[in-house]
């Protein structure tokens, strides 16, 4: 985990997100709970619902899109569904998953959202919880209290960094030398800033 003044990151590579889905997997189906389908929001939800689809031997993969942050602890206002559910859950049993319940706003909205549909059961899992969190997942893998840089979104987590770290008034050169101390590729670090 790397610290810079108001920001922990925690980078995190594909085996790690593997084990911590294995590891939800293992608590969902321990709970005797059998969902008829995944519901993943998008964005940061793609890749651990399909991972929980694979593991719970579930076909059904629907999604939807909330947008609320913009960059590293960068929220754009309240949670706004700008696509919404993609499929009929009427009387459906629904697993809502995301990568993180961070401020947990977004994940009531998609929690209401799916409902709303008229599934008949929805439960949420996610990898992560932050523990300020103001809602609680269903099923969790793991409590971190930094920011997650998650292997979908290095280069997206290195430009917010890197904003904030321009803001702070540091010229390139240093921006550069504090995104690797941070823990980001070098590589990636010379081919984006």
């Amino acid at each position: 985990m790397m610290d810079d003044d108001d920001v922990k990151l925690l980078h995190l590579g594909w085996e790690d997100v593997q084990s911590l889905a294995e590891k939800l997997a293992l608590k969902i189906a321990k709970s005797a709970f059998a969902p008829d389908l995944i519901v993943a929001v998008s964005r940061g939800g793609f890749d651990p619902a399909r991972i929980l689809c694979d593991q719970l031997s579930i076909r059904r993969l629907a999604s939807l899109q909330i947008e609320f942050y913009s960059g590293v602890k960068n929220r754009l206002g309240p949670p706004k569904i700008v696509f919404p559910l993609n499929a009929d859950v009427h009387g459906l049993r629904a697993l809502v998953v995301d990568d993180v319940s961070d401020s947990g706003n977004s994940l009531k909205v998609a929690k209401e959202h799916v409902a709303g549909r008229g599934a008949s059961e929805v439960r949420v899992a996610t990898l992560h919880v932050k523990p300020w969190t103001a809602f609680m997942p269903d099923y969790y893998a793991s409590e971190v209290d930094a920011w997650i840089v998650y292997p979908w979104e290095p280069r997206e987590s290195l430009i917010s960094m890197a904003e904030r770290l321009r803001r702070r008034g540091l010229v390139e050169e240093d921006v550069r030398r504090r995104l690797v101390g941070l823990g980001f590729r070098p590589e990636l670090v010379s081919s984006l800033v």
